[in-house]
């Protein structure tokens, strides 16, 4: 049985063989596309975790901030890599053990820079670069007086740093080092300059289809069991 989890919603979750979650395209190494195909440290362990739990899973790449409307209006089951707090919690449904952690970190020019670590609170009166649609903690998402250059990319928002259009960016650590590796001229010129917060990251799960709780409790089940197999830490050692 063919279960899409769309607004119509055909089906009872657990007769489920299959399902259809939404993969962001442009989150490397975590979650991007290859030869047209969702790929990444995220989209491995996902497709482990619903193996293990002999659910079939369809993944549905795109922008994450689309992924996350397709989730709030029912369309899609549910999207990753969604980052779990205060403002988020109530919004979704949620598996119990994280999909992975991961550092937000605070980046700056390389010319100018000192050896001067940047605490968070450092960010008020600068201008922060954003990507649309992600979250970065409450007290960050939450604090007004925050300065905001909202770009469609992590890339994007680092070429604006580099040509001194913001003077800070916040991405996670793990993406800036790709960034820097694919685009190498680029890379040379933005420098780490702290942590804003290290998030759990999970799949969110729509609260519009009825009968999800049992398709999210075989999930758990499917994480904990590669848990225990080792297959998390193999895969975990692919992407390193």
């Amino acid at each position: 049985m063919w279960l899409a989890l769309c607004a119509a919603g055909v089906g009872h979750v657990a007769a489920a063989e299959r399902v259809r979650i939404g993969a962001e395209d442009d989150w490397r190494p975590y979650s991007y596309v290859a030869e047209g195909k969702p790929v990444g440290l995220a989209v491995d362990l996902a497709r482990a975790a619903w193996a293990a739990a002999g659910v079939d899973v369809e993944l549905v790449s795109l922008p994450y901030a689309r992924c996350m409307k397709e989730v709030d209006n029912g369309t899609l089951a549910g999207c990753f890599d969604t980052l779990r707090d205060a403002r988020t919690e109530g919004k979704y449904l949620w598996h119990k053990r994280p999909l992975f952690k991961a550092r937000i970190a605070i980046y700056g020019r390389v010319q100018g820079a000192t050896a001067t670590r940047v605490e968070p609170a450092d960010l008020l009166g600068r201008r922060v670069g954003v990507t649309n649609g992600y979250d970065y903690g409450e007290a960050f998402d939450n604090d007004s007086r925050m300065v905001r250059d909202v770009a469609p990319s992590d890339l994007i928002s680092l070429r604006k740093l580099v040509a001194g259009r913001v003077d800070y960016v916040l991405v996670y650590d793990r993406v800036a080092q790709e960034i820097a590796r694919v685009h190498p001229e680029l890379g040379q010129a933005f420098v780490q300059r702290g942590v804003l917060v290290e998030p759990l990251l999970y799949l969110s799960f729509t609260k519009r289809q009825p009968g999800l709780r049992t398709l999210i409790a075989r999930f758990d089940a499917g994480l904990e069991k590669i848990y225990k197999s080792g297959e998390y830490a193999r895969i975990e050692a692919r992407w390193r």
